[in-house]
């Protein structure tokens, strides 16, 4: 017995405190709208953080009883049952019994036939690709297989949308190893590595945020298989060529606890390298805002590159280290780091022909060509903690880069021949940290830090002297040679709460940042004996800038059955003082700002969702637009700026219907946009035939713009047909100043875009794609009529793609380019590329034969107009290659 009792006493000691706590009861009874009982329903009651604190069902007559602490603070009550939408509802806000009435809700049965049947299923916001019902036997990648997904968009930049919306990450497993870095991801993975390619239509990545934070934005996973978890992939290619080589080797290791993608690649076949690794995610911000980066001022190259693809025109010498790894931690802990070093070199060929109308009925025309080599090397590293728990957040990332580049070339302007060297140096560095706690009682703590630093130093060396009225009382000279240097630090430090009341969401913040930046630029002039000098204060500049912004924010979120309804306002005091040398005072001025949003959605029926967005936003400028010394950013052209402060206050709206209906595999989406903009400034244009000096001006700058967007995809089924189209409209006006003259101007632009997929029989599958648009710009003179200058455009695509036998497929593609401006003859471009693969059975390799621009097409026209410009783009293209790849996995 004494025994018994000492076994008794540790369970006793936990029993007597929950015994004490006096549970309540919660009971009720659930039913449908036609007043049925709901039988089975489980019930449960969850904390402010979803967790559930106790389970049951109901019984055949839809009653419940649970039992809970008397204690307990943010309680809900949560129903669910198969067939009808959630019920959720604070016990605070009522009282026992609970009288639930659950609405009807199509099951979600139907996606196992989709599954079966088409490959797509749904599951709540999630949709579901399953690869191997979209697999084609030459995919190798699964980028390959993601730009032919129904309701799915890749550009020629990689750049991934979904029903019209750009997304913000792609997930691996669930794991964010990229950031918005998804080009690493789409062109490395092997497409046999992944099951399932969902897009998570509500994203929020910060689990904590959950119910507190509209999700907004989308992002795709990729589901790996078994397979690819429990195995290491290596992948390499190699290629030779006529004047080409081609060599790569990846690793991959995607298990659950570590992930990592890794790659040395090197070519000079016009594979741009550095496409790769840019950012492609559309922006999801936690709070902080990054002010503008300080941009390069200085360049050799002209402002057109050709919009065929990359392979035609770039003579590039690429290499390429990437290596990328997460380890995964206990408690919902990670590590990560990322790690580029691109060594990049380019040869630019061309020339163009421009002609600038003037308002007075004036044209100016002059010709250039130039021969430039770029050289480019750059390390970036980001290392990032995270914490993502459903109580709790924290993420720090801090980041550096090194950029160096050199570029040096020959020019002619007008029969002048100049040469040109252009090294830049850029450091960088920063810091974000965010933290958000769930506190309890439906409360949230935030705090968001960002530190960045940046250093430019940039010099451009032209020779012989040029422009000598200008800086030198028209003496000749040797050299002119530009330089600037800018710096910029910024910190910013902000903290906010958010708390949860029934389907009310409420958040306020509060904190500051600043901004201090530096310019220094100086023309010098080398003479005939070598000796430097200053061209004179016209051509210097000392700027010292500083932005101190006080802030805060309130947002109201209310939770609709069927959507929400945001509405925020974002109040600021912005202190902006700068001081330029050789004025005698500084310049300081206060500005209030109110920066108001409202948002609503609106789930319609199951498929369809409706969005209106409006947005008011005031922001200042920057260093970079205060400057009064002319800053030579190119042999032709002088930039300054002697208008005050820029400020822009933009009002913008936007309408958005958007309808998916997976089972049927139909996506269609239509948007329309407005914005209205007020400028206190215009920039104002002085041409002749050798040189553009820009000047922005004191102006009240009103501006306009309208479009109108669309998107449709559907599979047709009893024809085995995927279609997808895109249409595209816009209006815009404003002013142009040019030559002392100032003329309204409106441009309209209209564009349609189709393709289709189809397979035919005896192996043979028809991919054909196109887009025709049309510009037209008019200017409005104040004295005379300008005529609008017009351009038309065609761009056409057909793939054929033939399975000759088992491991043996053929792939000719054919691509047509056509332009055709008002008053001038058409251009038409023909390219035609083969590629010719052969697997070998039984093994993880491929000989692939490739013919790229097989016509020879040896120059590369395209025409470029604006409201009172025209330029002919003239860029000799790679010759005819020929290549032989050797691909193998292991």
């Amino acid at each position: 017995m004494r025994i018994k009792t000492l076994l008794l006493l540790p369970i006793l000691s936990f029993a007597m405190p929950a015994m004490a706590q006096n549970p309540a009861n919660v009971n009720g009874r659930v039913k449908d709208s036609t007043g049925k009982p709901v039988a089975a329903a489980s019930v449960t009651i969850i904390n402010a953080s979803g967790a559930g604190v106790h389970f049951t069902k109901t019984d055949a007559n839809g009653a419940f009883d649970c039992k809970l602490p008397a204690s307990g603070n943010g309680l809900s009550l949560k129903v669910t049952a198969l067939g009808y939408r959630p019920f959720i509802q604070s016990i605070s806000s009522g009282t026992s019994p609970f009288l639930v009435t659950l609405s009807a809700l199509p099951t979600a049965l139907a996606g196992v036939t989709v599954k079966s049947k088409t490959g797509i299923q749904t599951s709540g916001d999630t949709l579901k690709y399953r690869v191997a019902a979209f697999k084609d036997k030459n995919d190798r990648v699964i980028g390959d297989l993601i730009a032919r997904l129904p309701g799915i968009e890749v550009d020629e930049k990689g750049m991934i949308s979904y029903n019209g919306k750009r997304i913000s990450n792609v997930y691996i497993d669930g794991e964010n190893l990229l950031n918005g870095r998804y080009g690493v991801a789409t062109n490395n993975v092997p497409v046999d590595a992944v099951e399932q390619v969902q897009v998570l239509e509500r994203d929020q990545p910060v689990k904590v945020l959950n119910g507190y934070v509209p999700a907004d934005n989308v992002s795709l996973n990729l589901r790996l298989s078994d397979k690819a978890r429990a195995t290491t992939i290596n992948t390499g290619e190699a290629g030779a060529g006529n004047n080409a080589y081609l060599l790569s080797f990846s690793n991959l290791v995607l298990q659950q606890r570590v992930k990592s993608i890794n790659y040395l690649k090197s070519n000079n076949a016009g594979h741009n390298l550095q496409r790769e690794t840019a950012d492609l995610g559309a922006t999801a911000g936690h709070g902080s805002v990054l002010p503008q980066q300080p941009h390069a001022y200085l360049s050799t190259t002209g402002e057109n590159l050709p919009t065929v693809d990359e392979k035609y025109y770039l003579r590039n010498t690429d290499h390429a280290v990437n290596a990328n790894a997460l380890l995964k931690l206990p408690a919902d802990r990670a590590l990560r780091l990322n790690v580029t070093a691109l060594d990049l070199k380019r040869r630019y060929n061309g020339s163009q022909s421009v002609q600038y109308f003037l308002p007075q009925g004036d044209t100016i025309r002059y010709q250039e060509s130039q021969f430039n080599t770029e050289r480019q090397r750059e390390w970036q590293v980001q290392a990032q903690f995270e914490k993502n728990s459903p109580r709790a957040f924290t993420k720090s990332s801090t980041s550096v880069n090194l950029p160096y580049s050199s570029a040096r070339g020959d020019a002619w302007q007008n029969g002048r021949f100049m040469q040109q060297r252009l090294p830049v140096r850029q450091q960088s560095a920063g810091n974000e940290t965010h933290i958000v706690k769930a506190v309890g009682g439906g409360l949230l703590l935030q705090y968001n830090s960002v530190l960045r630093y940046v250093h430019v130093d940039e010099s451009l060396f032209v020779l012989p002297g040029l422009h000598e009225n200008l800086v030198n009382d028209s003496a000749g000279f040797r050299e002119l040679g530009q330089r600037v240097q800018t710096q910029q630090f910024y910190v910013h430090q902000s903290a906010a709460f958010n708390i949860k009341r029934g389907r009310w969401v409420l958040s306020y913040s509060a904190g500051g940042n600043y901004e201090k930046n530096r310019l220094r630029s100086d023309l010098q002039v080398t003479d005939s004996t070598g000796k430097i000098s200053s061209a004179g204060a016209r051509f210097r500049n000392n700027v010292n800038f500083e932005n101190l912004g006080l802030f805060a924010s309130a947002n109201a979120t209310w939770m609709l059955a069927k959507g929400t309804i945001v509405a925020e306002v974002k109040p600021a005091v912005h202190f902006i003082g700068y001081n330029v040398q050789g004025e005698n005072r500084d310049h300081r001025q206060e500005n209030f700002v109110l920066n108001p949003t409202l948002d609503f959605r609106r789930n319609i029926g199951r498929y369809s969702e409706f969005q209106f967005r409006y947005n008011a936003q005031t922001t200042f400028g920057h260093v970079s637009d205060i400057y009064p010394g002319s800053i030579l950013v190119n042999y032709r052209q002088f930039n300054a700026s002697t208008a005050p402060l820029p400020q822009t206050s933009v009002h913008s709206a936007m309408a958005r219907f958007v309808y998916r209906k997976p089972i049927e595999m139909v996506f269609w989406q239509i948007m329309l946009s407005t914005e209205r903009s007020q400028l206190n400034f215009l920039q104002a244009f002085m041409i002749d035939s050798g040189i553009t000096r820009i000047t922005a001006m004191d102006y009240d700058n009103r501006q306009s713009k309208y479009t109108v967007n669309g998107n449709y995809s559907k599979y047709v089924f009893p024809l085995l047909i995927q279609l997808s189209a895109a249409i595209r409209a816009g209006l815009q006006t404003g002013y142009l100043w040019y030559n002392s003259d100032i003329s309204p101007f409106n441009s309209h632009n209209f564009s349609l875009a189709f393709a289709g997929q189809k397979k035919l029989p005896f192996g043979a599958k028809l991919s054909v794609s196109g887009e025709a648009g049309k510009n037209i710009y008019r200017l409005r003179p104040r004295k005379g009529i300008a005529a609008p200058n017009t351009t038309e455009s065609v761009k056409a695509k057909a793939e054929w793609q033939q399975q000759l036998a088992a491991g043996i497929s053929i792939t000719p593609v054919y691509q047509l380019t056509s332009y055709h401006p008002s008053g001038q003859a058409a251009i038409h471009q023909h390219f035609l590329d083969c590629k010719a693969r052969y697997a070998l059975p039984k093994r993880k390799s491929t000989f692939e034969l490739e013919g790229v621009n097989l016509l020879g097409q040896e120059k590369y026209r395209q025409i470029v107009n604006t409201a009172n410009q025209s330029s002919i783009l003239e860029m000799p293209l790679r010759g005819r290659t020929i290549m032989l790849k050797y691909l193998l996995g292991f």
